[in-house]
C-alpha cells in the first residue's frame, strides 16, 4: 500500500526525530558527565600501552619507510625480500630511537641538575644575604604579619617544613616506585605493540578497510579513507615537523648563548627548545622562566637574552617553521589561539600539542562540506565573494533559494 505521507514531510519528520534524540543524548550525556568521563579515562588508563605503541610507531613510520626504500633501492633491488627490509628498516628505526633517549638522559640530565642546584643554592645565597630587605617587603605588601625576631622563626619554620616534605617523599618512596615501574611496564608493553604495528602495517589497514566495506556503503569508506589520509598528512607533519623544528631551535640558541656568554645555556636552551613545541603561546612560555632565571644572576644577560629571544622566534616564525612544516595546518592565528586554549584547558599539555591538528582537521572537513554545498547551490565558495554587500551574491540565486524553502515550508 502507498504511503499517503508525502517523501519532503517523511523526510523532515525523520530529521526531526533525530535531533530530537540528539538532544536528549546530550542532555543524558551532560548530567552524567562526571561518570561517562571517569569510564573514558578507565579505559584509557587500561588501553594506555597501546596507545603508546601507536605514538611510537607513528613517530618512527618515517625513519622506517625511509630505510626500507633504501634497502629495496640497494640491496635487494634484484631480490626482493620485503619481511627481511621491513625488520631491519624497524629495527635500525628503534636503535635510532633508544640512541637518542639514552643520550639525552646520559648527556643532558646531569648538566641540567648541575645547573638547578646551581640555580637553587644562588637562590638560598641570596635570601640569606638580603634577608633583612625581603622581611620589609614581606611586611609592607601583608604577605607575613610577623615581626622582628620571629621572622628569623619564620625562615626557621620554612626549613623544617622542607626536611618535613623530604620525611613525606621518602616515606611515599613505595607508590612513586610503583608507578615508576608502571610507566616502565607501559612503555615495553608498548614498543613491543610499536614493533608489530610497523612490521605490519599493511595487514591492519587491510582489516580496517575491509570492516568498513562491511558495515557502511562504498562512497561512505572512500570518503573515510580520505579523511583518514588527510589527517594522517596534517598530525604527521604538524607533529614531526614541530619536534624537528624545536630541536633546531634549541640547538641554535645553545650555540648562541655559548657565544654570548649567557649563564646556563644548556637549561635555558632545553626549556626553551621543549616549549617551542606548543605553537603560538610556547616562545611566550619557554622566555618567561628563563628570563626570570637570569634576572636573579645577572640583570643585563637577562636583557641581552630576551632581545635574542625575540629574534629568534621571530626568525623561526617566518623561516624555518615554514622551511620544515609546510602549510600543514592552514589556521590564521586566532583559530590556532582558539585551538590551544580550548585543548590545553580540556586535556592540559598534550591538548595544546594536538589541539591545532585537530582544529586544522575538524576546519578542513568543515570548509569541505561547506564549499561541496555551496557548488551544489550554485553559489561562489570564495569567502571574500561574500564580503561586504549582499549584492555580491547573484539575485537570481537568492531568489530561487528562497522560492524553494517557501515550497518546502508549504
Amino acid at each position: 500500500m502507498k504511503s499517503l505521507i508525502p517523501k519532503e514531510i517523511r523526510a523532515k519528520t525523520l530529521s526531526n526525530i533525530i535531533v530530537v534524540c540528539i538532544g536528549i543524548a546530550l542532555a543524558v550525556t551532560l548530567l552524567h558527565l562526571g561518570e561517562i568521563w571517569g569510564a573514558i579515562k578507565a579505559v584509557l588508563r587500561t588501553i594506555a600501552p597501546f596507545l603508546i605503541g601507536f605514538i611510537i610507531a607513528f613517530l618512527l613510520m618515517p625513519i622506517v619507510n625511509r630505510v626500507e626504500k633504501l634497502f629495496n633501492q640497494v640491496l635487494f633491488k634484484h631480490k626482493p625480500h620485503p619481511k627481511l627490509s621491513r625488520a631491519i628498516a624497524t629495527i635500525i628505526a628503534y636503535v635510532v630511537f633508544l640512541s637518542l633517549v639514552s643520550g639525552f638522559f646520559a648527556i643532558l640530565v646531569p648538566q641540567l641538575i648541575t645547573s638547578v642546584k646551581s640555580i637553587l643554592q644562588y637562590i638560598a645565597n641570596f635570601v640569606s644575604m638580603n634577608r633583612e630587605t625581603i622581611n620589609q617587603l614581606l611586611l609592607k605588601f601583608e604577605f607575613l604579619s610577623i615581626e622582628g625576631e620571629q621572622l628569623v622563626i619564620a625562615w626557621e619554620n620554612v626549613v623544617s617544613q622542607l626536611m618535613n616534605y623530604t620525611s613525606l617523599l621518602v616515606n611515599n618512596l613505595m607508590a612513586i616506585s610503583s608507578s615508576i615501574y608502571t610507566l616502565v611496564f607501559q612503555l615495553l608493553v608498548g614498543m613491543i605493540a610499536a614493533f608489530y604495528l610497523l612490521m605490519e602495517r599493511e595487514k591492519y589497514c587491510a582489516q580496517v578497510k575491509k570492516l568498513c566495506y562491511a558495515i557502511f556503503k562504498p562512497s561512505t569508506c572512500e570518503t573515510l579513507i580520505y579523511w583518514t589520509r588527510r589527517a594522517h598528512k596534517i598530525f604527521s607533519g604538524f607533529i614531526t615537523g614541530k619536534i624537528l623544528d624545536s630541536m633546531i631551535i634549541g640547538i641554535i640558541c645553545y650555540v648562541c648563548m655559548l657565544l654570548f656568554r649567557i649563564e646556563y645555556p644548556l637549561l635555558i636552551s632545553v626549556i626553551v627548545g621543549f616549549t617551542n613545541i606548543v605553537p603560538f603561546f610556547g616562545p611566550l612560555i619557554g622566555a618567561i622562566p628563563c628570563v626570570l632565571i637570569l634576572l636573579l644572576i645577572n640583570p643585563l644577560s637577562a636583557l641581552w637574552f630576551t632581545v635574542f629571544i625575540l629574534i629568534l622566534q621571530q626568525l623561526d616564525g617566518n623561516v624555518i617553521g615554514p622551511f620544515i612544516m609546510g602549510d600543514y595546518v592552514g589556521l590564521s592565528p586566532f583559530f590556532i589561539m582558539l585551538a590551544i586554549m580550548v585543548g590545553g584547558g580540556l586535556f592540559g599539555f598534550p591538548g595544546m600539542l594536538l589541539g591545532v591538528p585537530v582544529f586544522a582537521l575538524i576546519y578542513a572537513m568543515v570548509k569541505a562540506t561547506t564549499e561541496a554545498r555551496l557548488r551544489a547551490q550554485g553559489l561562489p565558495t570564495q569567502s571574500s565573494d561574500y564580503e561586504g554587500a549582499p549584492e555580491n551574491i547573484p539575485r537570481e540565486i537568492i531568489r530561487k533559494e528562497d522560492e524553494s524553502n517557501e515550497a518546502s515550508d508549504i
